[in-house]
């Protein structure tokens, strides 16, 4: 008789470290909303030398209000910084700097691009920080963004997604002997869970499993955290083979939420965490 439990070991809610990005140049008061949705629109104040004796560049940045959010961006000589401290008061996510970039002047113009294109214009190797999962959340929504030069290091995973739980599986098996490698193969394909990541595919076998069991499986194979910040004892059937980790948590249950990095020079998926969270409270 196989038998299976999941120890759950100083658990705490995930952790993010959210600072807000720092609008240095004086700007003048907003000007109304534009008509075609998007927020008010800033700019520096032109005209006025800085410590270098250059003239201050001016600069103007828009996001539309739908989802998913695009970005108007004007800027003529302006510093990097200002224009990315509005990127991060528009979100309400912190927008980071290396020191090399936050050197930068550019000089742009551009509309209805959206988050990722726009950070591809602002800096050779961006970095974002994105959760999925959830009913009511469609897209990912991003944490954090990092703004690099090439062939910088690239910022701690733990930067912004960090967690304080530990979970252990303990699984035993009761049955004497071993058997023959026959025995053994038939065993493995009638397993009621299989679970295999290879090329950043996921595929996943579960029938009548817990869907914790199934989640500290699939964070292991993955090689990512698994976070349990609900205890459920959700029995699961799904069968599917070859999804992407992002389409597979969804798939898995609306209550599950992977953390993971985009490198936005390299096209690169880099999964940082699974969690499990509560359901939300229902709205009367």
């Amino acid at each position: 008789m196989n038998s299976v439990r999941l120890l759950k070991i100083c658990g705490s809610a995930l952790a993010l470290l959210i600072s807000a990005g720092s609008i240095v140049a004086a700007r003048q008061k907003s000007a109304p909303e534009a008509k075609n949705g998007g927020a008010a629109e800033l700019k520096s104040a032109p005209s006025q030398a800085d410590k270098q004796g250059r003239t201050k560049g001016t600069w103007s940045v828009r996001m539309s209000k739908s989802i998913p959010h695009t970005f108007a961006v004007k800027a003529k000589d302006a510093r990097l910084g200002e224009i990315t401290g509005e990127i991060a008061r528009l979100l309400k996510i912190p927008v980071s700097l290396s020191p090399l970039m936050a050197k930068q002047r550019v000089t742009l113009d551009f509309s209805a691009m959206n988050l990722e294109a726009a950070l591809r214009l602002l800096a050779p190797q961006p970095y974002v920080d994105y959760v999925a999962g959830g009913e009511d959340s469609p897209e990912p929504k991003p944490l954090a963004v990092y703004l690099h030069a090439l062939n910088e290091r690239p910022p701690s995973t733990t930067d912004t997604v960090k967690g304080n739980s530990e979970v252990m599986l303990i699984e035993g098996n009761t049955e004497d002997g071993v058997g023959s490698e026959e025995e053994q193969k038939k065993k493995e394909e009638e397993d009621p869970l299989k679970i295999t990541y290879a090329g950043r595919q996921l595929s996943v076998r579960a029938h009548q499993q817990p869907l914790t069991i199934v989640l500290f499986k699939v964070a292991s194979e993955v090689g990512v955290p698994f976070e349990m910040r609900y205890d459920t004892t959700e029995l699961i059937d799904v069968d599917f083979s070859n999804y992407s980790i992002e389409l597979a948590v969804r798939r898995l249950s609306p209550y599950v939420r992977l953390y993971y990095r985009a490198d936005l020079q390299t096209f690169d998926i880099q999964p940082l965490r699974i969690a499990l969270v509560a359901p939300a409270p229902v709205r009367s």
